[in-house]
């Protein structure tokens, strides 16, 4: 495990674990050759092959009752629709986990109860009181690996869990990203340039003073960042379609879908995607960009959209906003954020291994307490991550059931 990629992008590209669901390769040589193809399928082949995905998966494990990882965005709710049409009398239990009182549970909830279903949201007060745990099991430290909520309650429901990855990096659903990278790279940005833009265009992953977070010991250098990044703006293909394909090899590939598979794993449950089936993924990088996503309406995600307007058309009147299982940040951190990491990084194990600065730790401390910036706040739980990952695997005087 390589500390800097991981700290900075948050995966680490170099990692060996290979998941249960191999997701299929996409390059960009791939994405070439889809472009000189003269018939481009339409929406109706995609939804078919969805169905298909969809049917092969639940007559395989033969079950009564399965469950379903619902948002209030569009990939989950089209995988619901579609469930449904395909099994009318299947029951199905849509889950749904939150972390305050926003409206995103009860728009989930209705739209569950619309297609027979029934509805569990699993509110999390704080997620970072079970750190230890996800992070014992993704092995990892990171502590954006909340899925372990949806996934442990699907286990006390089936043995079979559906959801709607892939939808974002596959159809163009970063659309809170695209703006600011197209209309600042252009025909004559270089590799490189357009390497650093896509990386600015994930600040929450990285902090501008990134170089003295690390102890020196660290030698952190940005160039070794940039080369890993670079394979995927050095050919011919549009800018949008760049970075759809970085975003598909990089946290879909080494972030999502491995932790997904560690937990699937740990709890001995199965978990499907049909977004990420195979054909569905060769379909959708059939596609370019400009068929997936709108410029001028700044809309992804539109041949899945198109698909579940059938059979939820008042569906695109509220899902204009991409929205997901998300967290106030700001929120969390007044209420336990703050404290957590005061407690555990004050007397810091990673200080004392020269890992992180703590110079740079108690500036961004105060810097936060001045400003709340989101960007040192995600960080500064990164951080904390890495303590507890560190106190469990290195050290051992974390018991994995700690609540920190």
């Amino acid at each position: 495990m390589n500390l800097l990629p991981l700290l900075t992008l948050r995966y680490d590209p170099m990692d060996m674990y290979v998941p249960t669901f191999r997701l299929r390769d996409v390059s960009a040589p791939d994405v070439t050759k889809s472009y000189s193809k003269q018939n481009l399928a339409s929406v109706r082949i995609l939804e078919n092959k969805i169905r298909s995905s969809i049917r092969r998966e639940v007559d395989k494990f033969n079950q009564n009752k399965l469950c379903v990882a619902l948002s209030a965005g569009v990939d989950s709710n089209l995988i619901l629709c579609l469930l449904r049409e395909e099994f009318p009398s299947l029951e199905l239990e849509c889950i749904n986990v939150s972390f305050d009182e926003s409206n995103e549970a009860i728009e989930a909830e209705k739209i569950a109860v619309k297609k027979d279903a029934d509805f569990h949201r699993v509110y999390v007060e704080n997620p970072l009181r079970d750190l230890p745990t996800m992070i014992n099991i993704i092995g990892e430290p990171r502590w954006n690996v909340y899925q372990y909520y949806f996934i442990k309650k699907a286990k006390s429901i089936s043995n079979l869990l559906f959801t709607g990855d892939g939808g974002d990096e596959v159809f163009a659903g970063y659309t809170f990203r695209y703006k600011k990278f197209l209309q600042t790279s252009d025909r004559n940005t270089t590799t490189l340039e357009r390497a650093k833009l896509y990386l600015s265009c994930h600040e929450r992953d990285w902090v501008p003073d990134q170089h003295e977070m690390f102890a020196e010991e660290m030698k952190f250098d940005w160039s070794p960042i940039y080369s890993l990044l670079t394979p995927y703006f050095s050919n011919n293909l549009k800018p949008l379609d760049q970075v759809i394909l970085a975003d598909y090899n990089g946290k879909l590939m080494h972030d999502f879908v491995p932790t997904n598979d560690k937990y699937f794993r740990f709890f001995k449950l199965q978990g499907f995607s049909p977004l990420l089936d195979n054909d569905v993924v060769e379909l959708g990088f059939d596609w370019p960009s400009e068929m997936k996503y709108s410029t001028n309406s700044n809309i992804g995600k539109l041949p899945l959209r198109e698909i579940l307007q059938i059979y939820a058309p008042d569906s695109d009147k509220k899902m204009n906003v991409k929205v997901g299982y998300g967290m106030d940040l700001v929120n969390l951190w007044n209420s336990f954020g703050r404290e957590t990491v005061t407690m555990l990084l004050d007397r810091g194990r990673i200080f004392e291994a020269n890992l992180i600065d703590k110079n740079w730790y108690l500036k961004s401390l105060k810097r936060i307490d001045e400003n709340a910036d989101l960007r040192y706040i995600s960080k500064m739980l990164q951080i904390l991550s890495l303590e507890v990952w560190y106190r469990i695997f290195v050290t051992s005087e974390m018991s994995p059931s700690h609540h920190v």
